[in-house]
């Protein structure tokens, strides 16, 4: 599988953006993924273009190319729509393809609340109302934007793929978090993953161990997620777009950025492995 290994530079929130452009490049990663911010700002702000060139100018300098822009806080169906179409706007002058947002989140209060069926039903059209106007101008710019699972309509590998195809865009498509689909779900991500799969413009290595709610997230390759099984699944589907690392801070203590260089290095290692390994199955 001719896949793309990025990480995101959320797990150096607590230090400047370029530091963590720094980390992820001297661990051999040629892509990245941001939006999330950095010491409570922003790496780019939309409407400020000294901004969005100054991280055109990190990009260049530590030759990474992005692939991914994280908009999960705007791209909420309780926000105002502008905030989400000016993310779109942001990709595009970025040179961004693919856009990431969430489902709606499915608790009152977590994890003993769930939504009511109504609560449910009513977050359900509002979504789908705010994507309609979303997927039009991800159309227009011609940039992707992706649902990752986060309880609620993107929970598992079934509810995610019934929530893009009722968006019906082209340009609305799936990516699968098997971290995220454990630790809320308590359910094998791999179980039925093959009605995902088809979907799907990325992919979130994020570890997890332990079972439900156990707030475990190790280095990828280093826990229980059965990603080389998923690896072959996706080549077997035609997968070609980008393995994303997210999350690897273990219990969620902080770490310097010295030890998340390391982590971020041994997950290019652990996933170079599963990769070829899944090749050769």
């Amino acid at each position: 599988m001719d896949a793309k290994l990025a990480c995101m530079t959320l797990p150096y929130a607590a230090y400047p953006f370029e530091r963590a452009l720094e980390g992820i490049a001297r661990a051999g990663y040629r892509y990245v993924a941001f939006g999330t911010p950095h010491m409570n700002e922003p790496a780019a702000v939309p409407e400020d273009e000294a901004s969005v060139e100054r991280v055109r100018g990190l990009l260049s300098r530590f030759g990474l190319e992005p692939v991914m822009l994280l908009a999960h806080a705007q791209m909420h169906h309780t926000e105002p729509v502008e905030g989400a179409l000016q993310q779109l706007r942001l990709a595009q002058a970025l040179g961004i393809p693919e856009v990431n947002a969430l489902g709606f989140w499915g608790y009152r209060r977590f994890p003993d609340e769930p939504l009511t069926a109504e609560e449910y039903a009513s977050n359900s059209r509002d979504f789908l109302s705010f994507f309609a106007q979303v997927a039009e101008e991800a159309e227009r710019l011609g940039i992707v934007v992706t649902l990752k699972p986060h309880t609620g309509n993107t929970a598992t590998a079934g509810l995610l793929r019934g929530t893009v195809e009722a968006i019906g865009s082209t340009n609305v498509r799936a990516c699968y978090d098997p971290g995220n689909v454990s630790y809320y779900e308590g359910l094998d991500p791999l179980a039925d993953f093959d009605q995902v799969a088809p979907l799907l413009a990325s992919f979130i290595a994020k570890d997890h161990a332990g079972g439900q709610r156990n707030y475990a997230f190790p280095v990828p390759g280093e826990g229980d997620m059965p990603f080389a099984a998923m690896f072959r699944r996706m080549a077997e589907a035609g997968f070609r777009g980008p393995i994303v690392v997210e999350k690897l801070d273990g219990d969620g203590k902080p770490l310097t950025p010295d030890e998340l260089d390391r982590r971020v290095a041994l997950a290019r290692t652990n996933l170079e492995r599963l990769l070829a390994q899944a090749g050769e199955a």
